[in-house]
């Protein structure tokens, strides 16, 4: 018994000298945490609608053959920029150079049969008088110089079919751009005709650049008010209104692109209630090519001055935004904010925030409601948007879960 009790105050010795190590430790401060704050600031923005839309050129010709023969010559390199009225091809045209000079022989066989028809039929007006023909040979030799006459006008016609013909084996650029790849080789047999003939290449106007998108009724109804809101008169096409539109292409983070909306169909689909409109982008520096999937903004309001904060310095409890607020005395505070609108990495806030205060935007899982903080002022990108241009909306909101938002704050942090 009594080792019993011995062993037992042995055992409960290791307990006593930790807690009373541990005791101090549970009386000392807590270290400071260290957090990066940035100041939320006013800018100048603009509110715009965006759309998913697809380029597609201005023109597009298919360069087929007219005439039927063998493709004597391809006179351009695969992907040039052509102008109009440029030789692209030559189709041997020896056959078609024969046939119309024989058209031509034509036409100067006639003219003789006619100075020939003439000169009788003079003859015949003066022996006619006399009796020396009979009035039925004097109408055939008339008749004859009718004749001659249509047979003339037959051959000038046919002489200009085959001069087309022969003009056919040289075939030129109908429009200026970007010409694609030839589709048959040097010495291949065409076949002609208006339909059916061969397809030699094809060849696309890029400049100007049109962009087709879909835009929803409400929207097509506010871009429609914009145009009478100008007019004291009927108001007039979207074109005569020159609404500005911005284009970014799938590489690009910014859109650099501007361009005028100049169409709008006549009439909403009543299936998906929306309405095509057409943009058209000058694409001087050729930028765009036909068939690209693009993002298009279209401006609908002034700029304003908006407040706004970095975006991952937002939090979230349940459905309700917060932020925290190191004061002067560099105290943390909670405060709820409404959203707007996001702007790039940055996003507006409506009401909960004033221009100057400093908000947590890295070190938010260290910080607790009026904990002291050791804040550090985040570092401002120079080639950031600046406050004298106006900010255009980076994208459509997007939501998430709350889980999935403290996910994504914690892997930032």
């Amino acid at each position: 018994m009594r080792y019993a009790i011995v062993i037992g105050l042995l055992s409960a010795l290791p307990l006593i000298s930790a807690c009373d190590k541990a005791a101090p430790a549970a009386g000392a401060e807590q270290p400071v945490p260290k957090v990066t704050v940035s100041a939320a600031v006013s800018q100048e923005t603009i509110d715009a609608d965006e759309y998913t839309g697809q380029t597609e050129a201005s023109e597009v010709v298919e360069v087929r053959s007219r005439v039927f023969g063998y493709l004597k010559s391809i006179d351009f390199q695969d992907g040039d920029y052509v102008k109009e009225g440029q030789t692209l091809f030559t189709i041997e045209p020896d056959e078609y150079q024969a046939i119309h000079e024989q058209s031509v022989s034509r036409i100067e066989l006639n003219k003789a049969s006619l100075a020939l028809a003439k000169a009788k039929h003079a003859r015949n007006e003066k022996l006619v008088r006399t009796g020396a023909v009979t009035p039925e040979e004097h109408e055939e030799s008339q008749t004859a110089v009718v004749e001659a006459e249509a047979k003339i006008t037959a051959a000038q016609a046919d002489a200009n079919r085959t001069a087309i013909d022969l003009k056919y084996t040289v075939i030129k650029a109908p429009i200026s751009g970007r010409v694609d790849r030839h589709f048959v080789s040097k010495g291949n047999l065409l076949t002609g005709g208006t339909g059916s003939g061969t397809l030699l290449t094809k060849i696309v106007q890029e400049q100007p650049m049109h962009v087709y998108f879909d835009v929803d009724e409400r929207s097509l109804l506010g871009y429609m008010r914009q145009r009478g809101e100008s007019r004291q008169t009927a108001p007039g096409s979207l074109r005569q209104e020159g609404i500005s539109c911005y284009l970014q292409l799938a590489d690009e983070e910014d859109f650099p692109h501007e361009g005028k909306i100049d169409f709008a169909a006549s009439e909403v689909n009543t299936s998906t209630g929306t309405a095509r409109i057409r943009a058209v982008f000058p694409n001087e520096d050729r930028a765009l090519a036909s068939g690209l999937f693009v993002r298009v903004r279209i401006p609908i309001s002034k700029p304003y001055e908006a407040l706004m904060i970095p975006e991952r310095a937002l939090a979230t409890d349940q459905n309700i935004k917060f932020v925290y607020v190191v004061g002067a005395d560099g105290a943390a505070a909670r405060r709820t904010v409404e959203l707007g609108d996001q702007r790039g990495e940055m996003r507006i806030i409506t009401s909960g925030l004033a221009a100057g205060d400093r908000v947590i935007v890295k070190g938010l899982q260290r910080v607790k409601p009026g904990q002291k903080v050791e804040a550090e002022l985040a570092q401002v990108d120079p080639n950031a948007t600046t406050l004298r241009k106006p900010v255009l909306p980076a994208g459509p909101l997007r939501t998430r879960p709350a889980g999935s938002q403290q996910r994504r704050m914690s892997q930032e942090r």
